[in-house]
């Protein structure tokens, strides 16, 4: 049967379907009208004339109807075409005998009656070419028992309605053709046209029985009116068997509604309209909970043939022979015995209800967000493969938009994580609304969002969207303002076929784009941007790199030793994070922490950075020499709104690191909005005696109240101080200012340790201000710990710090 291949059906054949519904009401209700009132003649025409304008404009409706869809949609209606297309040319000796003879039932050649076998043959093909789905899909196993059992189930209810269907048949109409002076040839046709309309109609029930309808509708429509033809053809046929002059014109009416009725079930659509799908359901339609009502008539409808026909099956013995008490007693039996297979099916169909509402709802869990309901990764991905292929088959425009959220941080660290979670409902409810209900709108986890449009303007959808995000949002009593950097990558219909990696891959890369602008604007995709050296190229490539995926690089840590300037031993170790771009080579640490900040990746990499320096630090905390502290960098604008503390202190216990070898090197504390706040985070570690550093003082980026507020052990100088503070850079001001922060911090007992340190004269010097720890290009470069360049430094020779 019907694969479920389908296209989307034209937005007119609702009204369509309906005003043709009105018309064929009328019609009928006329039709009946004249073959009850009109004298038999004239009735006799009436029914004639209107049987050959309904199957002449059925057909033209089928035609035109198919003409509308592709694939197995245009298949099944064609087919109902070339049925009525048949009917049709069979019209004209109905009006000829009419006319010429006044024949009420037309007396049928061999020829014709072959003929007459094409009509319910090509609407059979066409009722199992019908869309539809197996009837249990959401509970059935691909393989094994489950399947056998269907099967069987199959099999037996389709011997029970064939065996049915057989006995009616024989009982109404055949057991009349083999009576003694019937030809043979008049019994050969009369059991294949039987035959052929009796498959037409367990067709009908079992398609009914077994498969899962997208629109019931259509099929029962469809279902009717094959039946209703025939109905009329099989009474004809009975007429002629038994030679009877009794023929009512009121059977004829099969005729005349059947075939109008077959082109109504080709207007209306065989799956879901748009309106009545959820925003991104249309293409995929989720499986609908049946009510038990739909399932009790879908499971008993095998047993009505089987009551129709063990009813004419009585009233015939009871005519003939009469029932004997034995009879009735067996009868009774078997009546019984059914219902209790009855109640024993609606037991079975209850428990197949549970079992199927709990698939049903785990499959929707599968393929949708819990949050927000919108799609998930995995059924967006689905959904633009097919949409892809349709393009393919059929070019137009498609568009995929990536949505991220700009201040969603800012919303969950301020207002909590409740806030946040309303805030992706409530973007979700305008995303959804702001696109139509075919387009597929989709939650990609944390504040992204993903959306698949098909319209032909699919910049002004989205800058509909945008703007839709841009409303204040009403979040615990407030009213917020947050931004979406749109990212969209366009499929023009021209265009070369695109796989949904890449376009996806294409929308992510506009996205970051826009993102770097701070807008929260709309970028549109174009091949520029695919440049590994632009901002959204880097974007894509660290989050790669971050996920291990072997297309964004790799990333390592690196250490270098902090010496002791008197000893020139190792003292501790410094960690940072190098980016191996796969193209670019190494990444430099300020372009690739830009890039992290503007992605939001930086809690990504400082979590990568901790988690390995800890595992470093307590590699090297039983040293022989004594434990080796590890320096870790850490941004302190990456402190607000996270529990750094409860991070690091999984860190520590999942590494076995004692917390005397961590050492926090704060950086950027001017960027910092609370350093109080900063300072409450670190008090819990510095108290369990993880210490603290503060980083690149003499820059801009060191914030000149740290430390003061900072519970700070030890500062480390940068290199353009040292410069000013040695006198090998002429900056009077500068010095003065720094040998005021240097003496501040030796009179507060804590650790300098100078940075940059490239020659044994600048050593010298930076020890003679104090410095007591140096690291720089004298005392070893950044290595990989496994390249084993990290030896604790042995002098070769006296320094000149030791001969002073």
């Amino acid at each position: 049967m019907g694969n479920g291949a389908t296209t989307s059906a034209d937005p007119r054949t609702g009204p369509d379907a309906r005003r043709f519904a009105v018309g064929l009401a009328g019609f009928a209700v006329a039709v009946t009208v004249c073959a009850l009132v009109l004298p038999a003649g004239e009735a006799l025409t009436a029914v004639r004339v209107a049987n050959a304008t309904a199957v002449v404009v059925s057909t033209g409706v089928c035609a035109w109807a198919a003409s509308r869809h592709h694939g197995i949609e245009r298949w099944w209606r064609a087919l109902m075409c070339v049925m009525l297309l048949i009917g049709a040319v069979m019209t004209v000796p109905y009006l000829f005998l009419v006319a010429e003879q006044g024949q009420a039932i037309p007396k049928y050649n061999a020829i014709a009656l072959l003929i007459l076998l094409l009509p319910p043959a090509s609407g059979l093909a066409g009722l199992m070419l019908y869309p539809s789905e197996p009837f249990d899909v959401t509970i059935r196993g691909p393989t094994g028992r489950h399947d056998r059992y269907w099967l069987l189930v199959i099999v037996l209810d389709s011997l029970i309605v064939t065996g049915a269907l057989a006995l009616l048949a024989w009982i109404v109409i055949l057991q009349g053709v083999v009576r003694p002076g019937i030809r043979s040839p008049t019994v050969l046709y009369s059991f294949g046209l039987t035959a052929v309309s009796l498959v037409q109609v367990l067709a009908v029930i079992l398609v009914l029985a077994f498969r899962r309808l997208r629109r019931p509708s259509g099929l029962v429509v469809l279902g009717l009116g094959q039946l209703a033809c025939v109905f009329s053809l099989l009474v004809q046929l009975d007429v002629q068997v038994r030679g009877a002059t009794d023929y009512t014109h009121l059977f004829d009416l099969g005729y005349v509604v059947g075939p109008p009725m077959i082109a109504l079930a080709t207007l209306l659509p065989t799956t879901a309209s748009a309106s009545a799908l959820g925003p991104g359901d249309a293409d995929r339609p989720e499986a609908p909970a049946r009510s038990p009502r739909r399932r009790w008539w879908q499971a008993a409808l095998p047993y009505l043939p089987l009551l129709t026909a063990s009813g004419f099956a009585l009233a015939t013995i009871s005519q003939q022979r009469g029932l004997t008490v034995e009879m009735w007693g067996l009868l009774l039996l078997l009546f019984l015995t059914l219902a209790r297979q009855v109640v024993t099916l609606a037991d079975n169909l209850r428990l197949v209800d549970r079992v199927e509402e709990d698939q049903i709802a785990l499959r929707h869990l599968a393929f949708h967000d819990p949050l927000t309901g919108l799609a998930n990764r995995a059924l967006f991905t689905d959904r633009l493969a097919h949409a892809l292929n349709r393009q393919a088959r059929a070019p137009g425009r498609l568009a995929v938009l990536f949505c991220d959220l700009d201040g969603f941080k800012h919303v969950n660290d301020t207002l909590g994580h409740a806030a946040g979670d309303e805030l992706l409902r409530l973007t979700a409810r305008r995303l959804r609304a702001a696109v139509r209900a075919a387009d597929t709108v989709a939650r990609f986890g944390g504040d992204e969002f993903a959306i698949l449009l098909e319209a032909d303007d699919p910049a002004e959808a989205a800058r509909r969207l945008t703007d839709a995000v841009r409303e204040p949002f009403l979040l615990a009593d407030t009213y917020y303002v947050v931004r979406a950097s749109t990212g969209m990558a366009v499929v023009e219909p021209a265009a070369e076929p695109v796989t949904a990696e890449t376009l996806l891959h294409h929308a992510d890369l506009a996205m970051y784009t826009a993102k770097a602008k701070g807008d929260g604007g709309l970028t549109l995709y174009t091949p520029r941007l695919a440049s590994p050296d632009t901002l959204s190229a880097l974007h894509t490539a660290l989050g790669a790199a971050i996920r291990g995926d072997p297309a964004g690089g790799r990333l390592e840590v690196d250490y270098r030793p902090i010496v002791e300037l008197i000893s020139r031993t190792s003292v501790a170790h410094e960690a940072r994070l190098t980016w191996h771009h796969p193209t670019l080579g190494t990444v430099p640490a300020d372009r690739m922490l830009t890039a992290a900040a503007s992605a939001g990746l930086a809690p990504a990499l400082d979590d990568l950075l901790l988690q390995t320096a800890c595992a470093h630090a307590a590699d090297h905390q039983d040293a022989a020499g004594g434990p080796l502290p590890v320096h870790i960098p850490l941004s302190t604008a990456q402190l607000t709104g996270r529990d750094i503390t409860r991070q690091i202190l999984a860190a520590m216990d999942t590494t076995g690191v004692r917390p005397q070898t961590l050492v926090l090197e704060l950086v950027g504390t001017s960027r910092t909005p609370d350093l109080h706040a900063t300072a409450r985070s670190l008090g819990r570690l510095h108290d369990l005696g993880v210490r603290i550093s503060l980083a690149r003082v003499g820059t801009t980026d060191t914030a000149p109240d740290a430390l003061r507020i900072l519970p700070v052990d030890m500062i480390v100088l940068h290199e353009s101080l040292i410069a000013a503070l040695t006198g090998t850079r002429h900056e009077p001001a500068t010095a003065a200012l720094s040998h005021g922060y240097l003496t501040a911090a030796l009179r507060l007992g804590l650790t300098v340790i100078a940075d940059g340190v490239a020659d044994e004269s600048t050593a010298a010097r930076v020890h003679g201000i104090g410095c007591r720890q140096a690291a720089g290009r004298l005392f070893g470069d950044w290595h990989p710990e496994r390249s084993g360049g990290l030896a604790a430094i042995r002098p070769r020779r006296q320094s000149p710090i030791e001969r002073l």
